[in-house]
């Protein structure tokens, strides 16, 4: 039995490994998830083996390394037969110390890197032996070999008239959990539904409404539940809130972050909007053009999983 060491940074990444490891073969009984403890964390990898450490935002680099030398004394005590990672920064020392340990190991870049890999992605490829895998059927680079997305087991449709709601009241907003305030997305939709009953997750961001600060983590399930009772759903364009909404067969508005307004480290989110856009997979815009009628328009459609979707051809050659 192969003993796998599951590496990911909480939010989108985990998401994604979470999907990637059923459809790529790997038997769970024999996993152990290494990850940073947040409320989505705890709540989806309750009663399994994990190894909680602590968070490396975007950008924390020095952060980063300094988690080496208890990464290797991780792999040491744990001597995995593969490591599997999706990322981001919080997992280099961990695929660094696999490489010292001559392991076996994949690395699969995020769904979100459209055009050529993420900052991590350059790291594993110039400082460690792992098979290297993409999202994206974009990339030029023959090092890496593509893989199936993660919203390719997703499609979208039009809801019946008789099932679209008479009105928008119900909502659930979730901004993810980037290190970077994002009020712009706050102020808009408040302004847009101000009558709704709104469940809020807003991470970092800072934000009060009747002197009463917004929540700003839910449980993994207490989300979920949320989404699927919403009329709709407004999100930063985050690979893990994406998936959640599509799973709960929500179409989300996706409110992508921008570098110039300091609400991330690059642009990456405007590409896996408009990926997602031309997918149907949701609808996006920027927050500052946010209108009624997206909102309205996303409550029109209904996403489901693909029927004939199977872990065929998403094997990486061992």
């Amino acid at each position: 039995m192969t003993r796998t060491l599951l590496v990911a940074s909480a939010g989108g990444h985990l998401d994604e490994l979470m999907i990637h490891i059923d459809r790529l073969g790997i038997d769970r009984s024999s996993t152990i998830w290494v990850t940073s403890p947040t409320p989505q964390t705890e709540s989806l990898l309750s009663g399994q083996d994990v190894v909680w450490v602590p968070r490396v935002g975007s950008g924390e680099i020095a952060k980063a390394a300094l988690g080496l030398p208890a990464a290797m004394k991780i792999h040491r005590r744990i001597r995995p037969d593969l490591v599997v990672s999706t990322g981001a920064l919080f997992s280099t020392p961990h695929l660094l110390a696999a490489a010292l340990a001559g392991c076996e190991t994949w690395f699969i870049d995020s769904a979100t890197r459209v055009a050529g890999p993420s900052s991590t992605g350059k790291f594993v490829q110039r400082f460690t032996k792992a098979k290297l895998y993409t999202q994206s059927d974009r990339w030029t680079d023959q090092r890496w070999t593509p893989v199936p997305s993660v919203f390719d087991a997703f499609e979208a449709y039009e809801l019946p008239i008789a099932d679209r709601p008479s009105k928008l009241a119900r909502a659930t907003v979730s901004l993810g959990s980037e290190l970077w305030q994002f009020p712009r997305a706050i102020e808009r939709v408040e302004r847009l539904l101000p009558d709704a009953d709104v469940t809020w997750q807003v991470g970092v961001t800072e934000y009060s409404r009747e002197g009463q600060p917004l929540p700003q983590w839910l449980p993994a399930n207490k989300l979920r539940a949320a989404i699927a009772l919403s009329d709709v759903v407004v999100m930063h364009a985050g690979v893990g809130s994406v998936l959640v909404a599509l799973d709960e067969g929500k179409v989300p508005v996706i409110l992508p972050r921008r570098q110039h307004h300091k609400e991330m480290v690059d642009d990456h989110q405007t590409e896996i909007a408009s990926v997602l856009a031309e997918r149907g997979l949701a609808i996006s815009v920027d927050p500052d053009d946010l209108s009624l009628d997206h909102l309205v328009r996303a409550a029109s459609l209904s996403a489901r999983r693909r029927a004939n979707f199977s872990r065929r051809d998403t094997q990486p050659t061992q």
